[in-house]
């Protein structure tokens, strides 16, 4: 068996143990490229009225938000643009609850209350990196894993052996009038081919998240040989007692704001024990992360930590951790913004395909096979 051929099968097993698994992460990566934008387009609580007055603090829409919920825990504050409705997150570890209030941060009316159980892009969104299931995370990280052997893999498979223009020219587009065998032989390895250039970014920002071996591996290439600082645990001061009254973090992010002019939205992480800290990030951007810059308090004295990892200031960032921060953004293809998506849309798409081209394609040769089998058993007869 030659080497190629070795790897035909390879990608074959492969290929029929990550399908199912590849098109559903492809397909609710598909349908979650234009979340953002769909939700703005359809959801008209998530701007406000009118843009005046003051904004209101993080304690106050902390307040607002737990009258509005009943108590529901207050996780995380989120303000976008000056057009956008402020969101608070409510959830717990001990407690059953997953919602999401939008408040006017001009007068601090309750838009909309929404529970992001039942949200559909919630929903698909942990389709995408759980499969809804207990141990889907690492289903879905080694099933990623393999999709990256299998990008590789598909291109050395696809590769002619022959130079020739007319082979080489066969090789970039699908013989439409050809019959459906041949139709979804191109389909699959034709259409693959040119998707493969921008799926093996999406694989490797997944993997990124997946695998903190892969993570380190990827900062030690494009660093040149640094090693990645892993996050360190930061802790507030235990001398003091826990205040869930405090206006702290109303201070934390006032100093933030007034620091630096370019801020357009934030996130405010709520204290919700004596040793958490106030961490907060912040942004020049609409729906990009790139540009996040990192900043984290004592709940209790204000005074600021200092991080050495790629989670920090921003102008402190170096260029490897200025690439990492773009994660995201690479994955979603925002880094090009809307044409960016786009790309990444239609990537995602053929990408779902390919398990169901891949899987045709053995069964068709498997019943061509079984076919030709029963007519040497008939000619011996």
């Amino acid at each position: 068996m030659t080497l190629k051929k070795l790897l035909g099968k390879a990608h074959l097993i492969l290929g029929l143990i990550s399908g199912l698994v590849v098109f559903i992460v492809s397909i609710t990566g598909c349908i979650y490229a234009f979340e953002h934008e769909i939700q703005e387009l359809i959801q008209p609580y998530r701007f406000v009225r009118e843009v005046k007055g003051e904004i209101l603090p993080p304690s106050e829409i902390k307040k607002i938000a737990l009258e509005a919920t009943d108590g529901m825990k207050v996780q995380r504050i989120y303000y976008e643009t000056p057009q956008n409705a402020s969101m608070a997150l409510h959830y717990a570890d001990d407690a059953p609850y997953f919602y999401l209030t939008f408040i006017d941060q001009y007068t601090g009316e309750v838009l909309k209350v929404k529970n992001l159980r039942t949200d559909f892009f919630t929903v698909v969104l942990y389709l995408h990196i759980s499969l809804l299931l207990p141990y889907g995370e690492q289903i879905v990280g080694i099933s990623t894993l393999i999709f990256l052997v299998l990008l590789i893999s598909g291109i050395v498979l696809w590769w002619p052996k022959n130079s020739k223009k007319k082979a080489l020219k066969q090789k970039f587009k699908i013989k439409w009038n050809a019959r459906w065998r041949r139709q979804n032989y191109d389909i699959h390895s034709v259409l693959g081919f040119y998707a493969t250039w921008i799926l093996i970014f999406t694989v490797i920002t997944g993997l990124i998240w997946s695998y903190s071996w892969f993570e380190k591996s990827v900062y030690y290439v494009l660093s040149g040989g640094k090693t990645l600082v892993e996050q360190r645990e930061l802790l507030s001061n235990a001398d003091f007692t826990f205040d869930s009254t405090s206006t702290n973090v109303d201070k934390a992010w006032y100093k933030v704001l007034q620091e630096d002019e370019s801020i357009l939205g934030s996130v405010v992480y709520v204290p919700q024990k004596s040793e958490d800290i106030i961490k907060i990030y912040t942004s020049p951007e609409h729906g990009k992360y790139g540009k996040l810059d990192w900043r984290y308090f004592d709940q209790h004295t204000l005074d600021e930590f200092k991080v050495d990892d790629y989670r920090g200031r921003y102008k402190d960032a170096t260029l490897t951790d200025k690439i990492i921060r773009l994660n995201y953004d690479i994955h979603t293809g925002g880094i090009l913004g809307l044409a960016g998506k786009f790309i990444m849309f239609f990537a995602s798409l053929i990408s779902s395909s390919l398990p169901i081209t891949g899987f045709l394609l053995w069964r068709g040769r498997k019943k061509k096979k079984t076919k030709q089998s029963k007519q040497e058993v008939g000619e011996l007869v």
